[in-house]
């Protein structure tokens, strides 16, 4: 029988100096037995995070399917990478890790509870359990968890938090409670939802709600392996997919891109303040945006991985715009990114009931290739 050592209680860091609160997804990882290519793969994604990540993100979180059989043996070599790992993590059930119509392995290996809440900085984090019933093919939340959830909410938004859900697979995925957690995204205003399940990198936004999935580490359907970083930077959103082998990585995290912004939202600042998190493995030394014919040297918020300026919309006509960062670092690497900004009003879009419907397409630059292959997203027989 295989035996773990105790987890280490999770205790999520607070946002950087400037604010801002990133976690990285770890893809569902279908571990079975070491060696082979996603415990490889895993050791390679911990080793990047050690490296550039640990000191400037929350948490790590996996959104289940961690076992590919829910065996000790399997959750064992996940263990082996996670407890090298120089970040706090978390974990929660997915079809997978109940295979032996039990919670005994996973809470053995991966968690106290089979769904739970945190707080870190002004977020207020809901793990949810997508199988109440012990049961793979059950994607079943049950009365008492439903209650359990809503009540997290109902404190969160009198604490005036941000609220965030953590959940194996879309709601509309759920064949029992789906339609209450639904419910209660919208009611209680949750800002996004952060799944795995479909073994894909995928962004859907209803107008209300981001829901991000990470491309599976263990049965890779599309491109390369990695793992996505979500940033909460006041009221916007970011999201990426970054490769163990990129020597540097950059977001935007403030303005949110066009895609990412709920109806509703404007933007029609005289002067536009630009936020970009680096994370490298050698110091950066500058970091510059451009948005039209407007370009400004940023400067780095001290304790933090954030660099910020102003840039000048005045002559940016009503439209979406690219706003684009380059970082560079001290030995000569450069990395950049791009968004659409939108100056004015956000026309209303036409928004699917079903939040999985409500996609926006292929993203390339953000790791988003919207090449699904099947409705559950799994084109192959695993």
């Amino acid at each position: 029988m295989t035996s773990l050592a105790p987890k280490a209680p999770f205790r999520p860091h607070p946002p950087d100096q400037a604010g801002v609160l990133s976690w990285v997804h770890l893809g569902d990882l279908h571990m079975t037995k070491p060696g082979e290519q996603n415990d490889l793969d895993l050791q390679a994604i911990v080793e990047k995070i050690n490296k550039a990540f640990a000191d400037s993100i929350g948490f790590v979180f996996l959104p289940g399917d961690v076992a590919d059989d829910g065996s000790r043996a399997a959750y064992a070599v996940v263990r082996a990478s996670l407890d090298r790992l120089q970040a706090p993590w978390c974990a929660i059930l997915g079809d997978h890790d109940v295979h032996e119509k039990s919670f005994e392995n996973f809470l053995g290996a991966m968690s106290e509870r089979t769904y739970y809440a945190f707080t870190t900085g002004d977020t207020r984090f809901v793990a949810m359990n997508a199988f109440d019933r012990p049961d793979p093919p059950s994607f079943t939340v049950f009365d008492e968890q439903l209650r359990w959830a809503e009540s997290e909410l109902q404190k969160a938004s009198e604490r005036q938090q941000a609220k965030v859900l953590l959940l194996h697979c879309y709601p509309s995925d759920l064949k029992v409670g789906g339609e209450v957690v639904s419910r209660l995204i919208r009611q209680y205003d949750v800002r996004l939802v952060d799944m795995g399940h479909t073994h894909y990198n995928e962004i859907s936004n209803d107008g209300h709600t981001i829901y991000t999935a990470t491309r599976s580490t263990g049965q890779i359907e599309e491109g390369p392996v990695g793992f996505s970083v979500t940033n909460l930077d006041g009221d916007a959103v970011s999201w990426r997919f970054v490769e163990p082998n990129a020597p540097l990585s950059v977001i935007i995290t403030s303005p949110a891109d066009d895609r990412l912004t709920p109806d509703g939202a404007t933007a029609s600042p005289a002067e536009l303040t630009v936020r970009v998190k680096v994370w490298s493995e050698t110091p950066v030394t500058t970091v510059e945006a451009s948005l039209g014919r407007c370009s400004a040297s940023l400067a780095r918020i001290p304790g933090s991985n954030v660099w910020q300026g102003r840039l000048n919309t005045n002559e940016l006509a009503e439209g979406v715009h690219s706003l684009r960062a380059i970082a560079r670092t001290v030995d000569g690497v450069s990395a950049e990114d791009e968004i659409r900004f939108r100056a004015g009003a956000r026309p209303c879009l036409k928004r699917m009931i079903r939040d999985q419907d409500n996609q926006i397409g292929a993203w390339p630059e953000h790791g988003l290739l919207g090449t699904q292959l099947g409705p559950n997203k799994n084109g192959r027989k695993w």
